[in-house]
């Protein structure tokens, strides 16, 4: 059986601004330093193999806290970084390019250099693929983004048939568990 703990990382400025960071490389701030430090504790009895992180600052520093209690150390994982939001990034939203809009999987938009929905879910899948393949039957902890975690539950739980996909991302410091009880067939999805 294989556990994957899925965390979002803790709220910077950005998150409070309400402004699209994608790839952009901040920092958490006072909140999400204390967020992550709450978070870390959740997992103060689970025995953890691995702890996975996206290669940004913000993911970096929450998985920090995490490996700080677990005595696990932390291994990039590029697969992880956030969907780019292109020349979105550092902006808020706008009428013709809201994120209502670049979560819409059929439409998948292709505007303002922002990686389309589908090309971030076929990256976060592959990604997935190959941790699943080199941590069977193990408990690890995957550190990431909004964006990614939407997709990771699209890859369990498939598409919503409501096509809600914002409603499936983390919110910060929010942790969730998905359990593999036998080998997923890489073929069927």
């Amino acid at each position: 059986m294989t556990n994957i703990y899925v965390v979002r990382h803790g709220q910077t400025d950005y998150n409070v601004k309400n402004i699209y960071q994608g790839k952009t490389d901040i920092s958490l701030n006072e909140v999400g330093i204390e967020q992550a430090k709450y978070t870390s504790k959740q997992f103060t009895n689970i025995k953890i193999d691995a702890i996975l992180v996206s290669p940004l600052k913000r993911a970096i520093q929450t998985a920090y806290y995490i490996s700080e209690v677990i005595k696990v150390p932390l291994t990039i994982e590029e697969g992880l970084i956030e969907r780019s939001f292109g020349d979105m990034e550092g902006q808020p939203n706008k009428k013709e390019c809201n994120i209502q809009m670049l979560s819409d999987y059929d439409k998948n938009y292709d505007i303002y250099n922002i990686e389309p929905i589908q090309d971030l879910f076929k990256r976060v899948y592959f990604c997935m693929d190959s941790v699943i393949e080199r941590f069977k039957d193990k408990n690890i902890v995957l550190v990431t983004h909004g964006c990614v975690t939407q997709a990771i539950d699209c890859y369990f739980n498939g598409i919503p048939k409501n096509k809600d996909i914002l409603s499936l991302s983390l919110k910060n410091c929010e942790v969730k568990k998905y359990t593999i009880q036998k080998e997923i067939d890489i073929e069927e999805r």
